[in-house]
């Protein structure tokens, strides 16, 4: 399984980071991860990656800046060149069903299904951690505190560690109790500078505290605003997490082997190194 950072930022607009969205490609299936503006051209400028192969999208809520290319993906996925045949399934919160609707009525049959059955489903993350399978990969869900409703979410493959994907939200008891399950891959966000406490987020030592208790092997810090130093906010995670901690970028790529090795490329850029991990 490989994860490719398209999206490391927030919703406000800075150079060298785009809104949140993450691809996990395996043999098993292609997996995104959250949709902000801009996905669909990040994926294939930083991944090599048409969105006409994506098997399953994972959205953990619906603020925009994590789900606003949702309708310009069902949009593409209309054209002639992006034809595809193969199902498609969305998964996220409660109201995603009421959210496509409402964009149906903005968009009207642009944004319906061509050739394709579009599966649209909700979780809330609260049935004891209850699995859905999907060709060898196993998906789990458990909420965080956030101003609206968040799925954390984990993803596992058939073997090896998975990965812990937080969204949105300070962290949970059911969102800790996901992470420790088995050895992963730790996405946090880290939307709160230093020393901020922001009710609904978490600033890096927060971060530093979670991937602790979950036993992560690798804390990933994204979404992260403008302003904070990355090597700041690393040393400040470091003090609460004795694992290795990196800052999210852009085009980032995380090979996590089937033997459980995590290999972390930091200065990977680009479709081409994308590819070659």
């Amino acid at each position: 399984m490989q994860m490719v950072i398209i999206g490391s930022g927030t919703a406000v607009p800075q150079e060298g980071r785009s809104a949140s969205c993450y691809l996990l490609r395996s043999g098993s299936g292609n997996v995104v991860l959250d949709l902000g503006p801009g996905s669909i051209w990040g994926l294939l400028r930083h991944a090599g990656f048409s969105v006409r192969d994506v098997d399953v999208i994972l959205l953990s809520h619906l603020h925009m800046d994590h789900c606003a290319d949702l309708a310009p993906l069902l949009f593409a996925l209309r054209s002639r060149e992006l034809a595809r045949s193969t199902p498609l399934k969305i998964l996220g919160p409660p109201g995603l069903n009421d959210h496509v609707k409402a964009l149906g009525r903005v968009w009207r049959h642009w944004i319906e299904p061509a050739g394709y059955d579009l599966q649209i489903g909700e979780r809330e993350g609260r049935e004891d951690h209850k699995e859905i399978m999907l060709g060898g990969l196993k998906f789990r869900a458990a909420p965080t505190n956030h101003s609206l409703f968040n799925l954390a979410w984990r993803i596992d493959g058939p073997a090896g560690p998975g990965v812990l994907f937080t969204g949105d939200g300070e962290a949970t008891e059911e969102m800790v109790a996901l992470g420790r399950s088995a050895p992963h891959l730790l996405v946090c966000e880290c939307s709160a500078g230093p020393d901020e406490v922001v009710p609904g987020h978490m600033n890096p030592e927060q971060a530093g505290e979670l991937a602790a208790m979950c036993g992560s092997r690798l804390l990933v810090l994204s979404h992260i605003n403008p302003g904070p130093d990355p090597d700041t906010l690393a040393a400040l995670a470091r003090k609460q997490f004795d694992g290795e901690v990196v800052v999210a970028e852009d085009g980032m790529v995380v090979d996590i082997s089937d033997g459980g090795k995590l290999d972390l490329d930091a200065g990977t850029r680009g479709r081409g190194d994308a590819e070659k991990g």
